[in-house]
């Protein structure tokens, strides 16, 4: 394995991570409440949903068609 293969790799390790700290934390603030969830769960949940509702619902749609479209190909390609 090269270095630019390593690193990669440790890049999308950090990158999944942040996600599910950020889906962690709205998850938490729906769970638990603006008051009981902490001053950080309650600033990550607020820009998460404030970057949610200003996008258009078509670039989320297309978002996520590319990936299910990526996956699938993945998928199905030989190993």
């Amino acid at each position: 394995m090269t270095v630019i293969d390593r690193l990669r790799q440790i890049g999308w390790l950090v990158v999944e991570a942040a996600f599910l700290l950020v889906v962690l934390c709205v998850l938490l603030n729906v769970i638990l409440g603006d008051d009981a969830s902490g001053q950080f769960i309650s600033d990550v949940a607020g820009n998460a949903m404030h970057f949610l509702q200003t996008i258009p619902p078509g670039v989320v749609i297309g978002f996520v068609l590319i990936v299910v479209f990526y996956r699938f190909i993945e998928f199905r390609r030989p190993k």
